[in-house]
């Protein structure tokens, strides 16, 4: 009884030795296959999942490299708007409190009568940018209103021309109306 049932079989003729020895090929393939841990199904799932993981790793590098990109335009923009006001900077030097209004608060600037005469009738402009206000012709200020509109004060004139759709621009206005 110590032979094993294929043995058995062989010696009794029920198994031809071609059929025996496909048999103990396949069965070890199978073993072979199980001690690797690798099956069809497991193996097709797992190219998925690093397929997948793969197509997440470049579109997050992707996403990254879109951040970096944006902050370090953002740092030129920056570098390149003070070096702009550097190099057209006009010193503020004065004793007149000069008060203009930047986004919602009001500031003040020490300048002189000729700068003050200069900034109401937009000659020059103001320019906050990295928390310090400066002085510049009014032709930089417009170059900078383009990159930084919410940083630039600058005085321009006002529009006479009447509007189109004014339904009362058929009536004047007397010049000795009293409130």
């Amino acid at each position: 009884m110590s032979q094993s049932l294929q043995d058995q079989l062989l010696k009794a003729g029920a198994v031809k030795p071609k059929q025996a020895k496909k048999a103990r090929r396949e069965k070890a393939q199978e073993q072979a296959a199980a001690r690797k841990g690798n099956s069809s199904t497991d193996n097709a799932s797992l190219q998925t999942e690093i397929a997948a993981a793969e197509a997440a790793k470049r579109e997050r590098d992707r996403q990254l490299n879109v951040e970096r990109k944006a902050r370090r335009e953002a740092q030129e923009q920056d570098h390149a708007i003070g070096q702009i006001i550097e190099r057209n900077r006009i010193e503020a030097d004065g004793d007149v409190a000069y008060n203009y209004n930047l986004g919602n608060r009001i500031r003040r600037l020490a300048v002189s009568q000729s700068q003050q005469r200069d900034l109401a009738a937009g000659r020059l402009a103001i320019v906050r940018h990295r928390e310090q206000s400066a002085i510049v012709p009014a032709a930089v200020g417009r170059r900078l209103m383009e990159k930084i509109p919410a940083q630039v004060w600058l005085v321009t004139a006002a529009d006479e021309t009447p509007d189109p759709d004014d339904p009362y621009a058929d009536y004047p206005v007397p010049d000795d109306l009293m409130w």
